[in-house]
């Protein structure tokens, strides 16, 4: 349903928006669905929507916004802070299971401790010993089980009665609870009042990837007085492999039968070459909805679909082509086996290039590359054995920490900040590592943040997930799954691996979602600003066997009108060449 909004907020809050933008800021009662496209300026849009209901005397207790990372919901407190100071105090801003955290802990009188997943495991061992399948296939089966996603067979009733039984017993919980508990809680009629008493405007960023478990916790929460405000883009839903439903976003205007339907139709991200590009591929899919997204920035370089001999000249490709954007002296430059493009250079950081693939076992041949080059660069979203327990390690650290002091102030009761204050004294005295726990530490509270008490912040820790890793100040070329990219923009965007059997992703036997596949290169594509890589290899290194491999079907969706083929030719053929290649 499209309205016509009656403006009457103040020009400082609705200032320097486009009309649709405005109109999803300012309609605030009742269901309202923004259908998002990338780089349309989402995040801004719930900024503003929060300092208007905010200026409309809606108390800040009464306003949640829900993101799905700890690093979007970072950006989005400080975006609030920088445009209303302290009025913004007290508007809940986090990811969906920190809010089923802050219900959860609310009606635990003995308090609560979230397991991590290697404290899962552990747990799951006990319980599941000399049982047949794989510890981690049961840890995915009672996942899905709690977030309402698929029954447990019969043989697995046992097994997840027993576990739960464990985490009780401790008055612990792990990452799904956090969802299932507040929805057991709110069957209780007076409970479940209050919370849509306190909660009574709610503001969902990425609701194409909310499960049936997380639908069912919003509906509850929104009540009849339905102020639920669900921002997305069906296009983006790339995280079925964790159960969300795409269906939860493009059945939304069934399920709340006074919807207003805003999309926000223009880009400021991509040039207009690569979202047209991207946009005429997506397309191809069917469930979806049709947004006519244009941009502010017409023409643009074209979309390069870049052959390449193997994973080894991939690497080598994308570290010539950086170092051409800004100089250096790297053994790959000084070879020769990188020149001029002939396209004028803009102004780069290093910080301005990523590269993204579909799985972290392609990033090894590319490191290799920047490892030799001498290029920095950060891998985002690939824990390593030892980086778990590592971190793992850490939170016990930590938990040790908490207990000497428990028996003295309740962590409950004790400020974060002074307890933090108290294990970085700690680390410093006991740490062997020469200063790697206060690291550690330092950085978990940078995550994290200081608010609230001791238990708080060991709970939350918990809640960290691998792509809290990336660090936007650092000034390094970023490695990332496609997975990692969602809400990151990069000047350029090299895409690895654009090859059939990778994109779409198939496993030997088994056959993927082909929409899922072209929404995750949908995704990709359109975190690049300036300029944008496709990039296949002739041949790669899979599932323990080198085959020969063929581009991606999806490339030939883009359209040749917005792309520049090239070859790279095979290391004999470049060898018998005499002078120098020149690439496009």
């Amino acid at each position: 349903m499209v309205v016509t909004v009656d403006v009457k907020l103040g020009e400082s809050v609705l200032d320097g928006l486009n009309e649709s933008q405005k109109e999803a800021a300012a309609t605030l009662n009742g269901p309202v669905l923004v259908v998002a496209g990338p780089g349309t300026g989402k995040t801004l849009t719930i900024v503003r929507r929060i300092a208007a209901l905010i200026e409309e005397g809606i108390r800040a207790e009464n306003i949640v916004a829900v993101t799905f990372t700890n690093r979007a919901a970072r950006e989005m407190q400080e975006r609030v802070f920088a445009l209303l100071g302290k009025r913004s105090e007290g508007v809940f801003i986090g990811t969906l299971h920190l809010l089923g955290l802050v219900i959860a802990r609310e009606n635990a009188p003995d308090g609560l401790t979230i397991v991590n997943r290697d404290e899962q495991m552990d747990i799951l061992k006990s319980v599941a010993r000399g049982r047949g399948g794989k510890i981690e296939e049961v840890a995915d089966a009672i996942s899905r089980k709690k977030g309402m996603i698929q029954d447990l067979g019969d043989g697995m009733k046992d097994v997840y009665e027993a576990y739960q039984s464990a985490l009780r017993k401790n008055g612990r919980a792990d990452f799904d609870d956090l969802i299932a508990i507040p929805i057991g809680l709110l069957e209780d009629a007076i409970l479940l009042d209050g919370y849509r008493d306190r909660f009574r405007h709610i503001i969902v960023d990425e609701f194409q990837d909310i499960n049936p478990a997380q639908y069912k916790l919003l509906t509850l929460l929104s009540g009849d007085q339905q102020n639920l405000c669900a921002v997305g883009d069906p296009d983006q839903a790339i995280y079925a492999f964790r159960g969300a439903d795409v269906g939860c976003f493009l059945d939304f205007e069934r399920d709340f039968a006074k919807t207003t339907r805003i999309i926000l139709t223009e880009n400021y991200r991509s040039s207009g070459t690569i979202l047209e590009g991207s946009s005429t591929m997506i397309r191809h899919n069917r469930r979806r909805v049709d947004k006519n997204v244009h941009t502010a920035r017409e023409g643009g370089n074209r979309i390069k679909i870049v052959s390449v001999p193997d994973e080894r000249a991939e690497g080598e490709f994308i570290v010539g082509e950086i170092e051409a954007r800004i100089g250096g002296t790297s053994h790959f430059r000084l070879m020769g086996s990188r020149h001029d493009t002939g396209f004028p250079r803009a102004s780069y950081g290093f910080s301005d290039f990523a590269v993204v693939y579909r799985t972290n076992a392609q990033a090894r041949m590319v490191e290799d590359a920047f490892a030799s080059s001498g290029i920095p660069y950060q891998v985002i979203g690939r824990y390593s054995t030892g980086k778990r327990r590592e971190m793992a390690d850490i939170l016990s650290r930590l938990r040790c920490f908490g207990a000497v002091i428990d028996g003295v102030t309740p962590l409950r009761s004790l400020p974060a900040k002074d307890f933090i204050e108290w294990a970085l004294r700690e680390s410093d005295l006991n740490d062997e590592g020469g200063g790697e726990t206060r690291k550690a530490i330092t950085g978990l509270l940078e995550a994290v943040g200081a608010g609230g008490t001791a238990a708080d912040f060991l709970n939350e820790v918990c809640l960290l997930t691998p792509a809290d890793d990336f660090d936007p100040r650092a000034d390094a070329v970023v490695l990332m799954t496609i997975h990692m990219t969602k809400g990151l923009e990069f000047g350029v965007v090299f895409v690895t691996g654009a090859e059939d059997g990778l994109m779409p992703y198939r496993r030997p036997g088994k056959q993927g979602d082909v929409e899922e596949e072209r929404r995750l290169l949908y995704v990709a594509m359109t975190r690049a600003k300036e300029e944008l890589f496709l990039i296949h290899a002739r041949r790669r290194s899979m599932f323990g066997k080198r085959e020969h491999r063929s581009p991606s079907p999806f490339l030939k969706e883009i359209g040749d009108e917005f792309t520049k083929v090239h070859v790279v030719p095979d290391r004999e053929t470049r060898q018998r060449k005499n002078g120098q290649m020149k690439l496009f």
